[in-house]
């Protein structure tokens, strides 16, 4: 995966540690499209957890997609009947 390309946050509000960005949000620190967040999201090619339907970003989510951090998928367990 691509470094993302690191967004103009100058006029951003600083992220909060006790919100959870939607990707509309989340894709002004990131510097990418909502949509690329979201698919990367459903690839696990980057950090990001979901609550209901909706993927959401913390903000340690969202710094260390902008550090380009790796990020180790979370592969999930297979359910066995």
């Amino acid at each position: 995966m691509s470094t993302p390309p690191l967004a103009d946050t100058a006029e951003l509000p600083p992220l909060r540690d006790d919100v959870l960005y939607d990707a509309e949000q989340a894709s002004r620190y990131i510097g990418r499209a909502p949509i690329w967040l979201k698919r990367a999201a459903l690839a696990d090619r980057i950090p990001a957890r979901r609550v209901g339907r909706f993927w959401k970003w913390s903000a340690a989510n969202i710094r260390s997609i902008v550090a380009g951090e790796p990020h180790v998928p979370q592969r999930r367990k297979r359910r066995t009947a």
